[in-house]
């Protein structure tokens, strides 16, 4: 691919069809590089551009998230010192973000719908450190629903030997079922990965979960369950921590996440959602 000139300049762009059209622009001068050549730059970079949210960007339909926006313009030869791209789509986000009667009339009903639903934060990363900390620092019931999940485990197992240690307290894990092939299959190509590779993580952290077990120490379930995920989520007591998983192969993507607690909508979901699991999953 070769680098575009100067002379697009997104810093012009007033609407968001404007901005689509430097988009496109830059795609052009960068010899035109199909959407899966653009995918696959992504995939090898880490930034998810897949095909049918990189034709949505260059159609100007609506403001494509910022992260696409800096990938794709990368995967075309703007070097990441161009700050003009990410000012530019700012300056669009802001415009878009301007109040209008329907807009208003949602946000007025926004504290509403944060009560009854027991949201507590809403966001697009995980809780910082010092927040898992304290969800640790009491629980008693700590139930886990992952596919894997050694990201997580790894980053808390500090956390999580303490809890074993506790004898009135514990903890369950429902992971990925290794021995159905359909499951491994399904989410090996979700994660990019080869069904054997997955097999291999899930009874790692399988094995990982049974040495935190101790005498008199806590109780301590692992369960394997069939069928896909499409969401992981964490429950201490009466707050759960909810994660959606991002349909893109490439890693780093931002995903919501919804941190809620009893009483709330969200919450009893979350608590309908586990009763149905149990009743699904098997002791590993």
């Amino acid at each position: 691919m070769t680098s575009p000139t100067d002379d697009i300049d997104p810093l012009d762009a007033t609407t968001v069809a404007d901005f689509a059209e430097c988009l496109r622009a830059v795609r052009l001068r960068a010899g035109n590089p199909s959407y899966r050549t653009l995918q696959q730059w992504g995939t090898r970079n880490k930034i998810a551009l897949p095909r049918s949210t990189v034709q949505d960007a260059l159609a100007g339909r609506r403001l494509p998230r910022k992260t696409l926006v800096l990938g794709l313009v990368r995967a075309c030869g703007i070097p990441t010192s161009d700050r003009r791209w990410e000012i530019a789509w700012t300056r669009l986000a802001d415009q878009a973000s301007k109040p209008t009667p329907l807009r208003s009339e949602l946000q007025q009903n926004l504290t509403r719908d944060f009560e009854a639903a027991g949201l507590l934060r809403i966001g697009a990363t995980y809780l910082g450190e010092l927040e898992w900390k304290q969800l640790f620092a009491e629980v008693t019931e700590l139930d886990i629903v992952v596919a894997y999940g050694q990201t997580w485990r790894n980053m808390h197992a500090r956390e999580l030997a303490q809890v074993a240690a506790r004898p009135d307290s514990r903890i369950r894990v429902f992971l990925a079922d290794p021995n159905d092939e359909l499951t491994l299959a399904i989410l090996a190509d979700r994660f990019d990965s080869t069904p054997n590779e997955l097999r291999s993580r899930i009874t790692a952290t399988h094995r990982a979960y049974e040495t935190l077990r101790q005498p008199h120490g806590a109780q301590i379930e692992v369960y394997y369950r069939s069928g896909d995920r499409v969401f992981s989520f964490y429950r201490f007591d009466d707050i759960a921590v909810v994660g959606l998983y991002s349909h893109s192969r490439a890693r780093g993507a931002a995903v919501p996440v919804f941190v809620c607690a009893r009483p709330g909508e969200l919450y009893e979901f979350i608590q309908d959602e586990l009763a149905v699991i149990l009743d699904q999953s098997r002791l590993a």
